[in-house]
């Protein structure tokens, strides 16, 4: 069947390295949206994993839980990897430690709206996070509102 909306937000899109990939996901949600439906994801910006993150080492000791961020930025690919490694506090005080280790890409908005065209979605307006201001050169995140075309669905 088909929505009315698809919400795909948290940086989701980022963990794609590959702009054909971005393509793909599009045209997926493209045919499963009803004609005119919506379509919003969010992409952090090169600028954030560039300016903000780069290697850098985030952590934070909460009541209950506590996480050591290291992030590695490579300007050359523009793939952030950063390892995590997460302490959850037992009922006896003792933790447990969870690491993983993410790849995100920092793709340049004019990707993302070429990616969103050629899967047949209309880009109906590109927002700084959480507000409706225009994208700036120091936005960290930025939210992008698509729409079904009503063209004749393709073959994602």
């Amino acid at each position: 069947g088909t929505v009315n909306a698809i919400v795909c937000v948290c940086d989701s899109i980022n963990y794609l390295t590959e702009l054909a990939d971005i393509t793909h996901v599009f045209r997926l949600a493209n045919n499963y949206l009803e004609s005119k439906g919506i379509f919003i994801c969010d992409f952090k910006t090169r600028h954030y994993f560039k300016d903000v993150v780069a290697d850098s080492t985030i952590a934070e000791d909460r009541d209950d839980v506590s996480f050591i961020w290291d992030n590695y930025y490579d300007e050359e690919t523009r793939n952030n990897e950063y390892d995590l490694a997460v302490f959850i506090k037992n009922e006896d005080e003792s933790f447990i430690r969870y690491e993983e280790n993410h790849f995100q890409h920092g793709f340049y908005m004019e990707e993302v709206l070429e990616a969103a065209e050629t899967a047949g979605l209309e880009v109906e307006a590109v927002y700084d996070a959480f507000t409706t201001d225009a994208p700036k050169e120091d936005s960290e995140r930025l939210y992008y509102i698509l729409r079904h075309r009503c063209a004749a669905r393709s073959n994602p």
